[in-house]
């Protein structure tokens, strides 16, 4: 399960977010490409943009119950 303390510093603020646990299988850009994007830096991905949609919504929803090391969390916003 993923966990807000190790959430990148890369995400968008909002509730979802990949943590460092993230091992670059693609599986959530396959999954919600309006929504994830990878650093090449880190070879991670990272929540570029929170879903503004129901559809993108589902799309992240899945990709997080997808996640092959639950990476992807939705705790809630970034802390302040």
């Amino acid at each position: 399960m993923a966990t807000i303390e190790l959430r990148t510093a890369m995400n968008a603020a909002g509730k979802f977010y990949v943590d460092d646990s993230c091992i670059d299988c693609m599986v959530c850009k396959d999954m919600a490409p309006n929504n994830f994007a990878l650093d090449t830096a880190s070879e991670t991905y990272y929540v570029s943009r929170q879903p503004e949609t129901e559809q993108e919504l589902d799309d992240v929803t899945d990709a997080m119950d997808s996640c092959p090391c639950a990476a992807i969390g939705d705790d809630g916003p970034a802390p302040a």
